[in-house]
């Protein structure tokens, strides 16, 4: 596999290999700049390199689950199935790092430990866990929203005689679960998808969930070369839809209220929904299901009797049945995951009922006892969004220290850069959209390219925000939030959204909820202005002699 050259002075220097790094790596020698790349995994692909779990594919829908920037790119590539699964997004991402020879950029198996700007030079520098010391005048990060693992906090898992496994760094090697006794710890979209695959292959399967998750069924099913060329003759269409929809999807936005619609109507409307899958429920059903506590009440109601047919034990579903309102965490989808703990073979233990106290030699004691496992796979999710920004030390202006300028909760403009840091520039960051993906990343990629290209055209050095741009964004996100009944603190629904998922993590909001239609609006308005909530530094000019 190419790796970069052994440069240590170069323009620019991107974190990240997934849809985030890939591209924005592109953008910037496509300009003509010098790039140093760096992503820790072996290879490209993001989270999608190691999140390869049984189960693992994304809930995105596949035609807008990849880059628009080229159309040759689009007409070639078609992944298989409406949801892909984990090996296709991986095969599509090191086809585009093939198809325009990004590989060269990157050195791979290496993380970045710390970025500290160097104001006397106007540079970045950056150490790696390699020992290797690069500088370079743009800083721009890809990390992904979830790609710090979190571990579970109760004692002696080191002593644990069989397998453990995180869904987030799952081996290479295929894992044997036959006959085996099998503990799941967490319930979002990992653990979710986990426990339907592999409930009938294992001896017995426990669940130990804290939080309950309203799980969508997928819309997935095969992908045929006639339905393929149809979507590329509508891109422009779709693209475009993607462009103004709040969350990067293919579709128009319903006009009509869950509250103002007759209930059988409305029934029916939710059950139609529900059958097509995925976010159709919460993005394709009724305008105001985000926007009123009452409308979305309706279609938890609805939820809550599904989750009653589709599992058998009444005080069971009680248990798997969220109290939280329908988006106050990510929805997860997959297909099959009620109706496993149907099976005579899969238990759930309730981890607000009878918490874990330690792990064992041989399992898992929790305030009831303890339970025996053969292996116990952690789906115990991340510290998102700022988590792998926290993990690093990265210091700008006078030594501000990122983590102590977000101890309270991160601050940005746009989520795309932070005061005192100039020339650092985020894709996917903290306070940036929650939507699909690639399309959020590739907007986000072209914005920070093109103020780039500006700032060299305009003879500035650098830029970065200003404090009262940052505080203004920061305001906006939280009055957006705090808005809507789904994203609300009060939601209490363990969010990583707003860090509440991680003990002793300052609760913030670390998403803009206002949608990425509403963002990209926003990103070409500062632009089309020449960046005036940015302060510039200007590039030093020679005078003759």
């Amino acid at each position: 596999m190419a790796q970069a050259p052994n440069v240590r002075e170069v323009d620019a220097i991107v974190i990240g290999a997934g849809f985030s790094g890939l591209h924005a790596t592109k953008r910037l020698t496509d300009m003509g700049l010098s790039v140093r790349a760096f992503d820790a995994a072996e290879g490209v692909g993001g989270v999608w390199t190691w999140n390869r779990y049984p189960g693992a594919r994304t809930d995105s829908l596949h035609m807008t689950y990849c880059y628009s920037f080229d159309r040759d790119l689009l007409n070639e590539w078609g992944y298989s199935e409406v949801n892909p699964r984990q090996p296709e997004v991986l095969a599509y991402l090191r086809h585009v790092a093939d198809r325009f020879d990004l590989e060269q950029y990157y050195t791979f198996g290496t993380s970045v430990t710390s970025a500290v700007y160097d104001e006397a030079a106007g540079r970045w520098v950056i150490e790696t866990d390699h020992g290797e010391t690069v500088s370079a005048t743009y800083f721009v990060t890809g990390l992904g929203l979830v790609s710090a693992p979190l571990q579970p906090t109760a004692p002696g898992l080191e002593k644990f005689r069989g397998e453990v496994h995180h869904t987030a760094r799952w081996p290479h090697h295929e894992v044997d679960f036959a006959g085996k006794r099998v503990a799941v710890i967490g319930t979002g979209s990992s653990g979710v998808q986990l426990v339907a695959t592999i409930a009938d292959r294992v001896g017995s399967l426990t669940v130990f969930q804290r939080t309950a998750n309203w799980v969508a069924k997928t819309p997935n099913r095969p992908v045929g070369a006639a339905e393929l060329d149809e979507i590329r003759q509508d891109y422009d269409t779709i693209w475009k839809r993607v462009r103004h929809h709040p969350a990067g999807w293919p579709w128009e936005m319903p006009t009509r209220s869950a509250l103002e619609t007759p209930p059988d109507e409305r029934e029916r409307v939710f059950e139609q929904q529900f059958e097509e899958g995925g976010f159709a429920l919460l993005y394709n059903a009724f305008s105001d299901l985000s926007t009123d506590k009452a409308a979305n009440d309706l279609l938890c109601d609805f939820m809550r009797r599904k989750i009653q047919e589709m599992v058998d034990d009444p005080e069971l579903a009680a248990k798997l049945t969220p109290t939280h309102p329908y988006g106050a965490k990510r929805p997860p989808t997959t297909d099959g995951y009620y109706q496993a703990f149907n099976k005579p073979n899969v238990g759930l233990v309730d981890l607000r009922e009878t918490p874990i106290e330690a792990f064992t030699e041989n399992g898992i004691r929790t305030s009831a006892g303890e339970h025996e496992f053969d292996m116990i796979v952690l789906a115990t999710g991340f510290d998102a969004i700022t988590g792998a920004f926290t993990r690093m030390q990265i210091r700008g202006v006078g030594g501000r220290d990122l983590n102590e300028y977000w101890s309270d909760g991160p601050k940005t403009y746009l989520g795309l850069a932070v005061p005192g840091f100039p020339n650092m520039f985020t894709v996917a960051g903290p306070q940036t959209p929650f939507s699909n993906l690639p399309p959020g990343a590739q907007a986000q990629g072209s914005w920070i390219s093109d103020a780039i290209s500006w700032m060299r055209e305009h003879d500035q050095a650098a830029m970065h925000p200003t404090e009262a741009a940052a505080e203004g964004w920061t305001a906006l996100c939280n009055e957006i939030a705090e808005s809507l009944p789904a994203t609300s603190v009060a939601a209490d629904a363990n969010s990583w959204f707003t860090g509440a998922n991680v003990e002793g993590k300052a609760v913030a909001y670390n998403i803009y909820f206002g949608g990425h239609g509403s963002h990209a609006d926003l990103c070409d308005e500062e632009a089309a202005s020449e960046y005036p909530s940015f302060a510039k530094i200007p590039a030093l000019v020679e005078q003759p002699a």
